[in-house]
Protein backbone atom coordinates (compact mmCIF):
# COMPACT_ATOMS: atom_id res chain seq x y z
CA UNK A 1 0.00 0.00 0.00
CA UNK A 2 1.69 3.50 -0.74
CA UNK A 3 1.71 5.87 1.97
CA UNK A 4 -1.21 8.33 0.63
CA UNK A 5 -3.54 5.25 0.68
CA UNK A 6 -2.53 4.68 4.02
CA UNK A 7 -2.83 8.02 5.46
CA UNK A 8 -6.26 8.17 3.66
CA UNK A 9 -7.59 4.90 5.08
CA UNK A 10 -6.25 6.27 8.65
CA UNK A 11 -7.80 9.80 8.41
CA UNK A 12 -11.09 7.19 7.08
CA UNK A 13 -10.92 5.33 10.13
CA UNK A 14 -10.22 8.56 12.83
CA UNK A 15 -13.77 10.40 10.51
CA UNK A 16 -15.66 7.16 11.69
CA UNK A 17 -14.58 7.46 15.29
CA UNK A 18 -15.46 11.03 15.74
CA UNK A 19 -18.70 10.66 13.85
CA UNK A 20 -19.58 7.35 16.28
CA UNK A 21 -18.92 9.78 19.06
CA UNK A 22 -21.08 12.43 17.79
CA UNK A 23 -24.01 10.69 17.15
CA UNK A 24 -23.91 9.67 20.60
CA UNK A 25 -23.83 12.55 21.79
CA UNK A 26 -26.70 13.85 19.29
CA UNK A 27 -28.68 11.03 21.11
CA UNK A 28 -28.07 12.72 24.67
CA UNK A 29 -28.91 15.74 23.19
CA UNK A 30 -32.21 14.49 21.96
CA UNK A 31 -32.97 13.28 25.62
CA UNK A 32 -32.66 16.51 27.03
CA UNK A 33 -36.24 16.74 25.21
CA UNK A 34 -37.65 14.67 27.95
CA UNK A 35 -35.50 16.54 30.41
CA UNK A 36 -33.47 13.61 31.15
CA UNK A 37 -30.43 15.82 31.83
CA UNK A 38 -29.20 18.84 33.72
CA UNK A 39 -28.73 22.35 31.65
CA UNK A 40 -25.31 22.10 32.94
CA UNK A 41 -24.91 18.30 31.01
CA UNK A 42 -26.24 20.19 28.31
CA UNK A 43 -24.06 23.19 27.79
CA UNK A 44 -21.03 21.02 28.12
CA UNK A 45 -22.24 18.75 25.51
CA UNK A 46 -23.11 21.34 23.11
CA UNK A 47 -19.51 22.36 23.37
CA UNK A 48 -18.06 19.17 23.35
CA UNK A 49 -20.27 18.52 19.95
CA UNK A 50 -19.20 22.25 18.44
CA UNK A 51 -15.07 20.76 19.23
CA UNK A 52 -16.28 17.40 17.63
CA UNK A 53 -17.81 19.14 14.66
CA UNK A 54 -14.29 21.54 14.01
CA UNK A 55 -12.29 18.28 14.05
CA UNK A 56 -14.48 16.35 11.65
CA UNK A 57 -14.15 19.52 9.52
CA UNK A 58 -10.81 20.05 9.64
CA UNK A 59 -10.05 16.05 8.81
CA UNK A 60 -12.49 16.27 6.18
CA UNK A 61 -10.73 18.83 4.35
CA UNK A 62 -7.05 16.99 5.31
CA UNK A 63 -8.62 13.53 3.63
CA UNK A 64 -9.71 15.73 0.31
CA UNK A 65 -6.50 16.95 0.32
CA UNK A 66 -4.74 13.51 -0.23
CA UNK A 67 -7.39 12.41 -2.62
CA UNK A 68 -6.77 14.99 -4.65
CA UNK A 69 -2.89 14.03 -4.30
CA UNK A 70 -3.33 10.63 -5.56
CA UNK A 71 -5.59 11.67 -8.05
CA UNK A 72 -2.59 14.01 -9.44
CA UNK A 73 0.07 11.42 -8.61
CA UNK A 74 -2.01 8.01 -10.09
CA UNK A 75 -2.17 6.90 -13.51
CA UNK A 76 -4.65 5.26 -14.74
CA UNK A 77 -5.02 1.81 -14.28
CA UNK A 78 -4.56 -0.76 -10.80
CA UNK A 79 -3.19 2.64 -8.75
CA UNK A 80 -6.79 4.64 -9.46
CA UNK A 81 -8.60 1.42 -8.90
CA UNK A 82 -7.54 1.47 -5.48
CA UNK A 83 -8.42 4.41 -4.93
CA UNK A 84 -11.53 4.51 -5.97
CA UNK A 85 -13.00 1.61 -4.28
CA UNK A 86 -11.27 3.20 -0.90
CA UNK A 87 -13.25 5.92 -1.10
CA UNK A 88 -16.49 4.10 -2.39
CA UNK A 89 -15.41 1.38 0.62
CA UNK A 90 -15.78 4.67 3.01
CA UNK A 91 -18.95 6.10 1.53
CA UNK A 92 -20.37 2.45 2.56
CA UNK A 93 -22.52 2.98 5.73
CA UNK A 94 -21.91 6.90 5.93
CA UNK A 95 -24.38 9.62 7.73
CA UNK A 96 -25.97 11.89 5.34
CA UNK A 97 -24.31 14.87 7.45
CA UNK A 98 -20.73 13.13 6.81
CA UNK A 99 -21.72 12.74 3.21
CA UNK A 100 -21.65 16.21 2.36
CA UNK A 101 -18.49 16.94 3.90
CA UNK A 102 -16.79 15.38 1.40
CA UNK A 103 -14.98 16.79 -1.85
CA UNK A 104 -17.18 14.17 -4.61
CA UNK A 105 -20.53 15.29 -2.93
CA UNK A 106 -19.45 19.31 -3.00
CA UNK A 107 -17.98 18.71 -6.82
CA UNK A 108 -21.76 16.63 -7.84
CA UNK A 109 -23.72 19.75 -6.01
CA UNK A 110 -22.20 22.04 -8.12
CA UNK A 111 -21.86 20.38 -11.20
CA UNK A 112 -25.84 19.78 -10.86
CA UNK A 113 -26.45 23.34 -10.18
CA UNK A 114 -24.97 24.37 -13.12
CA UNK A 115 -26.12 21.48 -15.24
CA UNK A 116 -22.88 19.73 -15.84
CA UNK A 117 -22.65 15.77 -15.60
CA UNK A 118 -21.23 14.06 -12.78
CA UNK A 119 -18.92 10.99 -12.25
CA UNK A 120 -19.87 7.90 -10.91
CA UNK A 121 -18.65 8.34 -7.38
CA UNK A 122 -20.46 12.02 -7.51
CA UNK A 123 -23.93 10.29 -8.37
CA UNK A 124 -23.11 8.25 -5.54
CA UNK A 125 -22.25 10.89 -3.07
CA UNK A 126 -25.40 13.12 -4.23
CA UNK A 127 -27.74 10.10 -4.18
CA UNK A 128 -26.78 9.30 -0.50
CA UNK A 129 -27.94 12.78 0.26
CA UNK A 130 -30.64 13.60 -0.92
CA UNK A 131 -33.70 14.01 0.65
CA UNK A 132 -37.29 15.10 -0.49
CA UNK A 133 -36.62 18.80 0.26
CA UNK A 134 -33.59 18.91 -2.07
CA UNK A 135 -29.65 19.02 -1.91
CA UNK A 136 -27.93 19.87 0.54
CA UNK A 137 -25.39 22.42 0.61
CA UNK A 138 -21.79 21.18 1.02
CA UNK A 139 -20.54 21.73 4.30
CA UNK A 140 -17.77 23.15 3.16
CA UNK A 141 -19.50 25.86 1.50
CA UNK A 142 -22.26 26.28 4.70
CA UNK A 143 -18.91 26.89 6.50
CA UNK A 144 -18.16 29.81 3.83
CA UNK A 145 -21.46 31.04 4.91
CA UNK A 146 -21.92 30.71 7.89
CA UNK A 147 -18.16 32.50 8.55
CA UNK A 148 -19.32 35.15 5.95
CA UNK A 149 -22.25 35.87 8.09
CA UNK A 150 -20.11 36.33 11.11
CA UNK A 151 -17.23 38.13 9.79
CA UNK A 152 -19.63 41.01 8.14
CA UNK A 153 -20.62 44.16 9.08
CA UNK A 154 -23.87 42.28 10.30
CA UNK A 155 -25.57 41.68 13.67
CA UNK A 156 -24.51 38.52 13.28
CA UNK A 157 -21.15 38.86 13.46
CA UNK A 158 -22.08 40.28 16.74
CA UNK A 159 -24.76 37.55 18.15
CA UNK A 160 -24.01 33.90 19.37
CA UNK A 161 -24.56 32.34 15.68
CA UNK A 162 -24.95 28.46 15.89
CA UNK A 163 -25.31 25.61 13.56
CA UNK A 164 -26.30 23.06 14.88
CA UNK A 165 -28.89 20.61 14.15
CA UNK A 166 -32.02 19.48 16.15
CA UNK A 167 -30.75 21.76 18.84
CA UNK A 168 -34.35 23.08 20.50
CA UNK A 169 -32.88 24.58 23.63
CA UNK A 170 -29.46 26.18 24.49
CA UNK A 171 -27.83 26.73 27.69
CA UNK A 172 -26.74 30.10 29.14
CA UNK A 173 -25.29 31.57 32.27
CA UNK A 174 -26.87 34.01 34.88
CA UNK A 175 -23.67 34.77 36.56
CA UNK A 176 -24.81 36.09 40.22
CA UNK A 177 -21.46 35.46 41.87
CA UNK A 178 -17.81 36.20 41.52
CA UNK A 179 -15.41 33.37 42.46
CA UNK A 180 -14.23 33.54 46.57
CA UNK A 181 -10.91 32.85 48.35
CA UNK A 182 -11.51 30.19 51.14
CA UNK A 183 -9.23 29.02 53.59
CA UNK A 184 -7.12 25.33 53.27
CA UNK A 185 -9.46 23.09 54.51
CA UNK A 186 -12.52 24.73 54.57
CA UNK A 187 -15.40 24.01 52.76
CA UNK A 188 -16.88 26.43 49.83
CA UNK A 189 -20.35 27.73 49.96
CA UNK A 190 -22.21 27.23 46.95
CA UNK A 191 -23.82 30.18 45.39
CA UNK A 192 -26.80 30.78 43.48
CA UNK A 193 -25.58 31.11 39.80
CA UNK A 194 -27.43 29.45 37.73
CA UNK A 195 -28.07 27.99 34.18
CA UNK A 196 -31.14 28.68 31.87
CA UNK A 197 -32.58 27.83 28.85
CA UNK A 198 -33.35 29.33 25.78
CA UNK A 199 -36.12 27.62 23.85
CA UNK A 200 -35.50 27.43 20.28
CA UNK A 201 -38.05 26.35 17.49
CA UNK A 202 -37.20 26.10 13.77
CA UNK A 203 -38.82 28.37 11.58
CA UNK A 204 -38.51 28.38 7.89
CA UNK A 205 -36.50 30.47 5.67
CA UNK A 206 -36.84 30.87 2.46
CA UNK A 207 -34.89 32.77 0.11
CA UNK A 208 -34.90 32.47 -4.05
CA UNK A 209 -31.71 33.09 -6.65
CA UNK A 210 -32.06 32.95 -10.27
CA UNK A 211 -28.87 32.23 -12.29
CA UNK A 212 -28.70 32.91 -15.77
CA UNK A 213 -26.89 30.37 -18.74
CA UNK A 214 -23.45 32.14 -18.68
CA UNK A 215 -23.54 30.65 -14.98
CA UNK A 216 -23.23 26.93 -16.79
CA UNK A 217 -19.34 27.88 -17.93
CA UNK A 218 -17.99 29.09 -14.12
CA UNK A 219 -15.32 27.20 -12.49
CA UNK A 220 -16.67 25.33 -9.41
CA UNK A 221 -14.71 27.66 -7.66
CA UNK A 222 -15.93 31.10 -9.14
CA UNK A 223 -19.72 29.46 -9.22
CA UNK A 224 -19.81 28.60 -5.19
CA UNK A 225 -17.96 32.37 -4.66
CA UNK A 226 -21.07 33.58 -6.52
CA UNK A 227 -23.48 31.30 -4.82
CA UNK A 228 -22.45 31.88 -1.08
CA UNK A 229 -22.35 35.77 -1.72
CA UNK A 230 -25.56 35.78 -3.09
CA UNK A 231 -26.99 33.85 -0.37
CA UNK A 232 -24.82 35.84 2.59
CA UNK A 233 -26.89 38.89 1.22
CA UNK A 234 -30.43 37.59 1.42
CA UNK A 235 -29.89 36.07 4.39
CA UNK A 236 -28.24 38.69 6.33
CA UNK A 237 -30.87 41.00 5.61
CA UNK A 238 -33.85 39.09 6.75
CA UNK A 239 -31.94 37.65 10.06
CA UNK A 240 -30.52 40.91 11.13
CA UNK A 241 -34.06 42.40 10.96
CA UNK A 242 -35.28 39.63 12.67
CA UNK A 243 -33.09 40.45 15.80
CA UNK A 244 -34.22 43.10 16.01
CA UNK A 245 -37.89 43.03 15.14
CA UNK A 246 -39.14 39.51 15.18
CA UNK A 247 -42.37 38.91 16.55
CA UNK A 248 -41.87 35.34 17.40
CA UNK A 249 -44.44 33.71 15.56
CA UNK A 250 -43.41 31.52 12.41
CA UNK A 251 -39.91 33.94 12.73
CA UNK A 252 -37.48 34.49 15.35
CA UNK A 253 -38.28 36.68 18.50
CA UNK A 254 -36.38 40.27 18.17
CA UNK A 255 -35.35 42.64 20.98
CA UNK A 256 -37.93 44.81 20.12
CA UNK A 257 -40.02 41.91 21.80
CA UNK A 258 -38.16 41.56 25.46
CA UNK A 259 -39.83 43.24 28.32
CA UNK A 260 -38.05 46.56 28.83
CA UNK A 261 -37.94 48.72 32.17
CA UNK A 262 -35.88 50.60 34.68
CA UNK A 263 -33.73 47.41 35.10
CA UNK A 264 -32.52 47.64 31.78
CA UNK A 265 -33.00 50.44 29.87
CA UNK A 266 -32.92 54.52 29.85
CA UNK A 267 -35.84 56.59 28.67
CA UNK A 268 -35.97 59.48 26.56
CA UNK A 269 -38.61 61.98 27.08
CA UNK A 270 -40.93 62.02 24.18
CA UNK A 271 -39.84 65.00 21.43
CA UNK A 272 -36.27 64.74 23.35
CA UNK A 273 -33.13 63.54 22.16
CA UNK A 274 -30.59 61.79 23.82
CA UNK A 275 -28.36 63.25 26.27
CA UNK A 276 -24.84 62.65 27.57
CA UNK A 277 -26.75 61.62 31.00
CA UNK A 278 -28.66 59.41 29.49
CA UNK A 279 -26.05 57.42 27.75
CA UNK A 280 -24.31 57.42 31.07
CA UNK A 281 -26.96 56.31 32.90
CA UNK A 282 -27.68 53.57 30.11
CA UNK A 283 -23.77 52.30 30.52
CA UNK A 284 -24.38 51.64 34.43
CA UNK A 285 -27.03 49.56 33.59
CA UNK A 286 -24.62 46.44 31.61
CA UNK A 287 -23.20 44.15 34.29
CA UNK A 288 -19.43 43.87 34.89
CA UNK A 289 -19.15 40.46 33.00
CA UNK A 290 -20.35 42.32 30.07
CA UNK A 291 -19.44 45.73 29.72
CA UNK A 292 -15.84 44.77 28.43
CA UNK A 293 -16.95 43.43 25.05
CA UNK A 294 -20.04 46.11 24.85
CA UNK A 295 -21.11 47.18 21.39
CA UNK A 296 -23.45 50.19 20.61
CA UNK A 297 -25.96 49.74 17.66
CA UNK A 298 -28.54 52.56 16.65
CA UNK A 299 -29.43 53.95 12.80
CA UNK A 300 -27.66 56.64 10.72
CA UNK A 301 -30.30 58.92 12.09
CA UNK A 302 -29.10 58.36 15.61
CA UNK A 303 -25.79 58.77 14.86
CA UNK A 304 -26.32 61.76 13.39
CA UNK A 305 -28.13 63.38 16.77
CA UNK A 306 -24.86 61.87 18.64
CA UNK A 307 -22.42 63.10 16.40
CA UNK A 308 -23.64 66.54 18.38
CA UNK A 309 -23.46 65.67 21.94
CA UNK A 310 -20.37 67.03 23.84
CA UNK A 311 -19.14 65.80 27.53
CA UNK A 312 -19.07 68.24 30.64
CA UNK A 313 -15.54 69.39 29.08
CA UNK A 314 -17.43 69.84 25.63
CA UNK A 315 -15.59 67.68 23.75
CA UNK A 316 -17.43 65.01 21.06
CA UNK A 317 -18.45 61.77 22.83
CA UNK A 318 -18.76 60.29 19.46
CA UNK A 319 -15.21 59.52 18.32
CA UNK A 320 -15.28 58.65 14.41
CA UNK A 321 -13.52 55.84 13.31
CA UNK A 322 -14.31 52.97 10.68
CA UNK A 323 -12.56 49.75 11.23
CA UNK A 324 -13.95 45.83 11.45
CA UNK A 325 -17.28 46.61 10.70
CA UNK A 326 -17.50 49.73 13.40
CA UNK A 327 -18.23 53.06 12.41
CA UNK A 328 -16.81 54.78 15.85
CA UNK A 329 -16.90 54.71 18.98
CA UNK A 330 -19.49 56.61 21.82
CA UNK A 331 -18.05 56.53 25.21
CA UNK A 332 -15.15 54.75 24.34
CA UNK A 333 -17.63 51.70 22.81
CA UNK A 334 -17.38 50.70 19.01
CA UNK A 335 -21.05 51.44 16.99
CA UNK A 336 -22.68 49.21 14.93
CA UNK A 337 -25.50 50.68 12.63
CA UNK A 338 -28.47 49.13 11.57
CA UNK A 339 -31.45 50.62 9.94
CA UNK A 340 -33.51 48.21 11.70
CA UNK A 341 -33.36 50.17 15.01
CA UNK A 342 -36.07 52.91 15.26
CA UNK A 343 -34.97 56.49 15.13
CA UNK A 344 -34.11 57.63 18.71
CA UNK A 345 -33.43 54.13 20.23
CA UNK A 346 -30.19 52.20 20.42
CA UNK A 347 -29.32 49.08 21.99
CA UNK A 348 -25.88 48.25 24.20
CA UNK A 349 -24.21 45.62 25.57
CA UNK A 350 -22.28 42.38 25.04
CA UNK A 351 -24.62 40.67 22.30
CA UNK A 352 -23.32 37.37 22.33
CA UNK A 353 -24.45 37.18 25.81
CA UNK A 354 -27.77 38.70 24.69
CA UNK A 355 -28.75 37.12 21.78
CA UNK A 356 -28.80 33.55 20.20
CA UNK A 357 -29.67 32.71 16.69
CA UNK A 358 -29.16 28.79 15.21
CA UNK A 359 -29.76 27.66 12.01
CA UNK A 360 -31.05 23.63 12.76
CA UNK A 361 -30.38 22.41 9.89
CA UNK A 362 -28.19 22.93 6.47
CA UNK A 363 -29.75 24.92 4.26
CA UNK A 364 -31.87 23.23 1.25
CA UNK A 365 -32.28 23.57 -2.32
CA UNK A 366 -34.49 22.97 -4.92
CA UNK A 367 -34.70 24.12 -8.57
CA UNK A 368 -36.97 24.99 -11.30
CA UNK A 369 -36.69 25.96 -14.73
CA UNK A 370 -40.16 26.87 -15.54
CA UNK A 371 -40.02 30.49 -13.80
CA UNK A 372 -37.29 30.88 -15.94
CA UNK A 373 -38.25 29.31 -19.06
CA UNK A 374 -38.61 32.50 -21.26
CA UNK A 375 -35.57 33.83 -20.11
CA UNK A 376 -33.25 30.84 -20.25
CA UNK A 377 -32.57 31.31 -16.18
CA UNK A 378 -32.86 28.46 -13.30
CA UNK A 379 -34.86 29.78 -10.46
CA UNK A 380 -33.31 28.10 -6.48
CA UNK A 381 -34.49 28.38 -3.47
CA UNK A 382 -32.87 27.98 -0.64
CA UNK A 383 -34.56 26.77 2.68
CA UNK A 384 -33.41 27.12 6.02
CA UNK A 385 -34.87 26.47 9.59
CA UNK A 386 -33.76 28.72 12.39
CA UNK A 387 -34.33 30.62 15.17
CA UNK A 388 -33.50 33.32 17.64
CA UNK A 389 -34.29 34.68 20.49
CA UNK A 390 -33.01 37.46 23.48
CA UNK A 391 -31.22 35.08 26.21
CA UNK A 392 -32.43 37.35 29.29
CA UNK A 393 -29.62 37.42 30.76
CA UNK A 394 -29.43 40.46 33.07
CA UNK A 395 -27.05 43.29 32.62
CA UNK A 396 -25.89 41.74 29.19
CA UNK A 397 -28.09 43.94 26.97
CA UNK A 398 -29.71 47.23 27.48
CA UNK A 399 -31.49 50.05 25.73
CA UNK A 400 -31.69 53.53 25.50
CA UNK A 401 -36.25 53.88 24.53
CA UNK A 402 -37.46 56.98 23.06
CA UNK A 403 -40.58 57.81 25.10
CA UNK A 404 -44.04 58.10 22.25
CA UNK A 405 -46.76 61.58 23.06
Amino acid sequence: MDPITEMLRDENNELERLAAKRDELKKKLEEHRSGNISEEELKQMVEERKDIEKEISLRTKHRDELIAAAEKNKNQGEGRNIMNENILHFKDGMERMDVIATAEYRSAFFKRLQRKPADEIEKRAMTSAATSAGAAIPTQTMDMIIGQLRESDSLLSLITLENIPALTSFPVENVVNDAAWVSEGTDSTPSNDTLKAVALAAYTLIKTIKITAQVARMSIDAFETWLVNALVRKLRAACDKAVISGTGSNQPTGLDSQSWDGTNSVTVAAGSTATYDNLVDLEALVGEGFITNAVWVFNRKMKATLLKLKDDQKRPLFERAIEDGFVGYLLGYPVRLDANVKDGEAYFGDWKSGYVMNFAQPIEIASSEEAGFMSGSVVYRGMALADGKPTGVKGALVKLVQATA
